[in-house]
């Protein structure tokens, strides 16, 4: 039985990746170099530092990752706190679950403040008991070191949290957890997932019948 339901949340509560895409290159181009919007979606599921070390590795640069970290923080709060754009269909989803006395967590690769930045934004971060960021774990997606965090915290088994995901490192994080799973095709982009219990391509098609059942 689901008694938890944790939220990846870019991609899945807000539709982000365009904007911290923006942010990253408007630090790269103080050190002399920009990323494709390809290269940055590589990333896609992982944490921030991995994403910001990853980039500075394939083009050759050294540069204090802690600064960047810093830099990169600064600019995304600065974004997401005067606009988020939610996924259609997420902010709806998550206050039906509340209504249904699901535990409700969002586990995300995002510094911290970020995340707290865009569910504030957005007005729903009461609606969390817990939200776990890539700054509380060693590992990225794959590794599903994140969710079993989000799953310890709650004090909800493993087999009775579900995660919802959009990126195959996240799907692949909660099947190795022993977490059920949903997963979001962005028709905005062309990945396909698999290992995922069930697919849907609009979060709106996610309603409490279909996650009960699971």
């Amino acid at each position: 039985m689901i008694k938890a339901v944790i939220f990846d949340l870019d991609g899945v509560i807000v539709d982000s990746f365009y904007q911290s895409y923006l942010v990253k290159n408007k630090i790269f181009k103080k050190y002399g170099f920009a990323i494709t919007f390809n290269e940055f979606m590589e990333y896609k599921g992982g944490r921030a530092r991995e994403m910001l070390m990853g980039a500075l590795k394939a083009h050759g640069k050294k540069v204090d990752i802690s600064h960047l970290l810093e830099e990169n923080e600064k600019y995304l709060i600065k974004t997401f706190s005067k606009k988020a754009k939610p996924i259609p269909g997420s902010i709806e989803l998550i206050k039906q679950l509340k209504k249904n006395w699901f535990k409700i967590a969002v586990a995300s690769g995002s510094q911290r403040k970020k995340i707290e930045a865009v569910l504030s934004t957005l007005k729903i971060e009461r609606f969390f008991d817990s939200v776990v960021s890539g700054e509380d774990v060693k590992k990225s997606k794959p590794d599903p070191q994140i969710f079993l965090l989000v799953s310890k915290r709650l004090g909800i088994k493993p087999e009775n949290c579900l995660v919802i995901e959009d990126s195959q490192a996240g799907i692949d994080a909660a099947r190795k957890a022993g977490m059920k799973s949903i997963g979001f095709v962005n028709k905005n982009f062309s990945y396909k997932l698999s290992g995922a219990d069930l697919i849907s391509d609009s979060i709106k098609k996610i309603n409490i019948k279909m996650i009960r059942g699971l």
